[in-house]
C-alpha cells in the first residue's frame, strides 16, 4: 500500500505553485472517461425512452442528446480543472478577462454560439430538417453551437452560421406538416376547351406516384392574360426532398397531353411596324 501511495504522490513536474502528480493524471484521465461513456449512455437511454414515448424524431432526440452532452462535458471540464488543484474561480476570471479582451473582435462568433444553443433548446429546426437558405434548399445533417451542417439536392455540404438560421427568414418545409403544397403555372392559348385544360392538369397531377390524393389536386383559372389564358395546378406531396423530380415528371406529362389534345402553349408575339 506504502508503495503504491509513492507511486500515486509521486510529482511529475511543477511549475511554480503547481505540481502534476500521478494520482491527479490518473484522476483526469478517469474523469475523461467518464464523461465519454456518460455521453454515450445519455445518447443510447435518450433514443430508447423517445422512441417509448412514441417519439420517433431522430432530429429532436439529436437536439435533446446536444444540450445533455454540452452539459456534461462542461462539468466534466470544471471536475478535470478542480481535480487537478487548479482554483475554479481563477479560471472564470481568466475567461472573464478573454471575453472582456476579445469580445468585440469575436462578437459574430459569440452570436452564432448564442444561437446555436437557441435552436437546440427550441427544436425549431431538427436534424433531417429541410431548410431554404438564400434560394438553396438542403437537409440539415449536423447541428453545432456554432454552425450547421446542410446538405444540399446537388450534393454539396453548406456550413451556415446558427445565427443566420435564428435572424434571417429561413424556410422550414419540415415543421409540424409532413404535407407540403406546390404549384405549376400553365399558359394556354385564347380559344382552348378550358374545361379540358382543367381535366388534363388533374389527370397528370393525379398519375404521378408522389403526389397525395389527400388533399386531392386542384386547378384555378388565374387570369386572362396577354398571349394566354392562365392556370395554375396546385397539389400536395409527402417528399419536399425530391419535388423538383416531381414537378419536371408533370410537367413532361402535360406537355404530352396537351400534343395529343392539340392545346397550345403560347408563346409572346409582338408586331413591329416599319416607318419609312
Amino acid at each position: 500500500m506504502k508503495y503504491i501511495e509513492k507511486v500515486l504522490e509521486f510529482e511529475l513536474f511543477e511549475i511554480g505553485k503547481f505540481t502534476l502528480s500521478v494520482y491527479n493524471l490518473l484522476l483526469v484521465i478517469i474523469i475523461f472517461f467518464a464523461v465519454k461513456g456518460i455521453t454515450h449512455t445519455v445518447d443510447t437511454v435518450l433514443k430508447k425512452r423517445l422512441a417509448n414515448k412514441g417519439i420517433a424524431d431522430e432530429g429532436r432526440s439529436s437536439s435533446i442528446s446536444q444540450i445533455v452532452k454540452y452539459v456534461v462535458y462542461i462539468l466534466g471540464f470544471f471536475l478535470m480543472v478542480k481535480s487537478l488543484g487548479i482554483n475554479i474561480d481563477l479560471i472564470l476570471g481568466v475567461f472573464a478577462a478573454l471575453g472582456l479582451g476579445i469580445g468585440f473582435a469575436l462578437q459574430d462568433v459569440f452570436k452564432d454560439l448564442i444561437s446555436g444553443i437557441i435552436i437546440l433548446f427550441e427544436g425549431n429546426v431538427s436534424v433531417g430538417d429541410i431548410l431554404e437558405v438564400d434560394g438553396l434548399t438542403g437537409s440539415v445533417k449536423q447541428i453545432k453551437l456554432r454552425t450547421s451542417l446542410i446538405r444540399t439536392r446537388d450534393g454539396i455540404f453548406m456550413v451556415i452560421p446558427n445565427s443566420k438560421i435564428v435572424n434571417e427568414n429561413v424556410v422550414n418545409w419540415s415543421t409540424d406538416n409532413r404535407i407540403t403544397r406546390f404549384s405549376i403555372d400553365i399558359g394556354v392559348a385564347y380559344g382552348s376547351d378550358v374545361e379540358k385544360v382543367r381535366e388534363i392538369l388533374l389527370d397528370c397531377a393525379k398519375k404521378s406516384d408522389m403526389v397525395s390524393k389527400r388533399p386531392a389536386p386542384v386547378v384555378f383559372f388565374n387570369n386572362f392574360g396577354d398571349s394566354s389564358l392562365e392556370f395554375e395546378l396546385n397539389f400536395w406531396v409527402l417528399d419536399t426532398w425530391n419535388i423538383e423530380p416531381t414537378k419536371s415528371n408533370i410537367r413532361f406529362d402535360i406537355d404530352k397531353s396537351f400534343r395529343e389534345n392539340n392545346i397550345q402553349i403560347p408563346f409572346p408575339q409582338r408586331v413591329v411596324h416599319m416607318v419609312k
